[in-house]
C-alpha cells in the first residue's frame, strides 16, 4: 500500500503516461540502471495512479477534493532480496510499523543527480545510511506484508530533500504537498531509457488484485 501527493481542487489529474521511453546515451556506468527486482510486474498501483488499496477503495479523502497520486511503480513479488538499481550511496533509511522500510539512494550522473526510492524492505545487516552500492548489489530484502507484500520503487530527479520521501506512505494531512509530479520521474520509463537490458516483461498498464 503506498500513498500520493496532493493535486489542488480543480486540476485535470493526470492520465499514467503512456508514450514509449525517450532513449537516453548511456554510454557511462554511472548512467546504467536496471530494475530492483528480476522482473517487473505491477502491482495495482502505477505512477500518477489515484492512492487506493487494490480493491479500488479510496484510503481518504480531503474535503477540497484534493486527489493523492501514486509517485512510483508498485512491483509484485514474494519476499526476496533488493538489488540497487544503480552506482550510489544509501542516503536514507526510515522505518514505520505498518509499512515496514524505506531507503532513498542518491546516485549521481552525466545529467544531475536522481535518487532511487524503495519501500516495504528492510536493509541487510551491513548497510546503513552513508554505505556504497553498486549497481545490481543487493542491499535489503522485501519485507513480510502479508497478502499485501509488495516492493515500491520510485524515482526522484534531484538532490535529497525531504519531499523525495513523498508518495509511498499516506500523509497525514491534505495539504503541504507540492502538486504531483514534482521531481518524481516515471520509473518504468526510466529504467527502461537506462537499462542495457530491457525489463522483462516491460509492462506498462496497471492491473488491479483484490486484497
Amino acid at each position: 500500500m503506498l500513498s500520493v501527493l496532493v493535486e489542488p481542487p480543480g486540476s485535470t489529474p493526470p492520465a499514467t503516461p503512456e508514450a514509449p521511453p525517450v532513449p537516453v546515451a548511456v554510454q557511462f556506468e554511472a548512467d546504467i540502471f536496471q530494475s530492483p527486482l528480476p522482473t517487473w510486474t505491477p502491482h495495482c498501483l502505477g505512477f500518477g495512479s489515484p492512492w487506493t488499496y487494490c480493491n479500488g477503495t479510496a484510503l481518504r479523502a480531503c474535503p477540497s477534493g484534493a486527489v493523492w497520486r501514486h509517485t512510483g511503480a508498485d512491483l509484485q513479488t514474494g519476499i526476496q532480496p533488493v538489488s540497487a538499481a544503480g552506482d550510489g550511496v544509501i542516503v536514507g533509511y526510515l522505518t514505520d510499523p505498518q509499512f515496514r522500510g524505506g531507503v532513498l539512494i542518491r546516485h549521481p550522473t552525466t545529467t544531475g543527480v536522481v535518487i532511487t526510492q524503495y519501500w516495504h524492505v528492510w536493509l541487510r545487516a551491513g548497510y546503513s545510511v552513508g554505505t556504497p552500492v553498486k549497481r545490481g548489489e543487493v542491499f535489503a530484502d522485501v519485507a513480510d506484508m502479508g497478502s499485501l507484500t509488495h516492493l515500491h520503487f520510485a524515482v526522484f530527479n534531484g538532490e535529497f530533500e525531504p519531499h523525495a520521501w513523498n508518495g509511498a506512505l499516506p500523509p497525514t494531512a491534505c495539504s503541504g504537498y507540492p502538486v504531483f509530479p514534482y521531481r518524481f520521474i516515471d520509473p518504468t520509463a526510466f529504467i527502461q531509457s537506462h537499462a542495457l537490458v530491457p525489463l522483462a516483461p516491460l509492462a506498462r498498464g496497471i492491473r488491479i488484485y483484490s486484497s
